[in-house]
């Protein structure tokens, strides 16, 4: 019996394991399925955010960008802690590879996209030469048109 208890226990060990990992993706799926459109209208602002200001920012300026973009986007519907859970999400699965595409995409176009005006607007904001108030307001105009 003595030989079985430790397969026994490394069996258990890895079963938990397994039950842990499943229950931690569930719980992220079911995240990203609540907070899902608002993180995708955001990445559409957050990205050239990012990619044109991510040089001259530190780690708070980054994320209170981020903050700010969904606080914009969710337009209400969010309370101050679900912006930071669905801002801790958008800076997790950020991609500076698919933000650089898309702000090729968007310098290269004929007009100037609201969401690169968006992006300017919030910019303004965090290098302190707009109030919240009125950045967030303007950000929720253009995105409204």
């Amino acid at each position: 019996m003595t030989a079985l208890e430790p397969i026994i226990a490394a069996l258990l060990g890895s079963g938990v394991t397994s039950l842990a990992v499943w229950i931690a993706k569930l719980l992220a799926t079911q995240k990203y399925l609540k907070y899902g459109s608002i993180l995708s209208r955001a990445y559409d602002i957050i990205d050239p955010l990012l990619e044109t200001n991510l040089k001259n920012w530190g780690g708070s300026d980054v994320e209170f960008a981020i903050e700010l973009a969904i606080e914009a986007v969710a337009d209400g519907k969010v309370t101050p802690d679900e912006i930071k859970i669905i801002a801790k999400e958008a800076s997790e699965r950020w991609l500076p590879a698919v933000a650089a595409e898309k702000v090729r995409k968007y310098v290269t176009a004929t007009t100037t996209p609201k969401e690169l005006e968006a992006a300017e607007t919030l910019a303004n904001h965090v290098n302190g030469l707009m109030s919240k108030d009125v950045a967030v307001e303007k950000v929720r105009e253009l995105i409204a048109e």
